[in-house]
């Protein structure tokens, strides 16, 4: 009878430790999860603002590379980074001319685990490091 109240005993002590361990994985899984969300809702907010102070910069002193040097700085204070930038202007003899930025930048989250999937085969890990490296390409006129 002793005997098997501490067996049942172990058999708690067991379960729980079980249940532990997957509240810990979940709760890490659903961390990488809201860091790969939170990455690709900046990158976008990122670039759109990039473009916006790329564009003001452009117009104010008609100076397309200092106008992409402001946006690069702009995305390396917000933690993303400018992968490719391009400007146009059109200069119009009937009034002010028509200005064109378009502004890529990516974003790296910081994740726990989904960094390791990049390594899996069979197309898994091409979409993870697709996932984990989200870009946004904004155009402003």
């Amino acid at each position: 009878m002793r005997h098997s109240r501490w067996q049942r005993q172990d058999g708690l002590i067991r379960e729980s430790l079980k249940f532990a361990l997957v509240i810990v994985i979940v709760g890490v899984l659903v961390l990488d999860v809201v860091s790969v969300i939170n990455a690709s809702l900046g990158v976008r907010q990122n670039a759109a603002d990039a473009a916006d102070q790329a564009l003001t910069t452009l117009i104010q002193t008609n100076n397309p590379t200092m106008a992409m040097q402001s946006a690069s700085t702009f995305l390396k204070l917000h933690g993303s980074f400018l992968v490719k930038a391009g400007s146009n202007v059109a200069t119009s003899v009937q009034g002010p001319g028509h200005a064109t930025v378009t502004i890529t930048a990516t974003r790296k989250p910081h994740t726990y685990v989904f960094h390791y999937f990049q390594s899996l085969p069979w197309g898994i890990g091409p979409w993870f490091h697709q996932i984990l490296n989200p870009r946004s390409t904004q155009t402003n006129s």
